[in-house]
């Protein structure tokens, strides 16, 4: 029972000085979507920009598949294409850097199309999402 005396004062101690931090990171935290709600969604874009960007993304997508050596590829389909999201799976491939070179002109290509058929508060609203992508620990 002296025990419990002694480590009760501590542990509330303890909560009580986590507090301040735990409500500034609850009140700097930037409202975001739900969970698994498409960016597409969230940019509020009309039927045009998505049938616009569709077209891009799968453009880019060809364009590196045609980058990729039969292996690669084949490797790639094996991991169900995740790879061609953000990259993970390509980064298993042993890419050349040659491949590496071209891959990145590509998608810089990409992004250039993709920025100009977005509107400047998109754009905007884009830097946010992928900022906070960044921000968020990997699980």
């Amino acid at each position: 029972m002296k025990k419990l005396s002694l480590l009760l004062p501590g542990a509330i101690a303890l909560l009580l000085s986590a507090a301040p931090v735990l409500t500034a990171h609850a009140q700097s935290s930037a409202p975001t979507a739900p969970t698994g709600q498409r960016v597409q969604d969230r940019l509020n874009l009309t039927a045009d920009q998505e049938a616009k960007l569709k077209t891009i993304h799968e453009s880019e997508r060809q364009q590196i598949e045609g980058v990729l050596t039969s292996e690669q590829r084949a490797k790639l389909q094996a991991n169900g294409g995740q790879g061609m999201k953000r990259g993970q799976g390509l980064k298993s491939l042993n890419l050349s850097a040659d491949q590496k070179a071209r891959i990145k002109q590509i998608r810089e290509a990409s992004h250039a199309q993709t920025n100009s058929v977005l509107t400047p508060e998109q754009r905007s609203q884009m830097q946010q999402y992928k900022s906070q992508r960044r921000m968020k620990p990997a699980q």
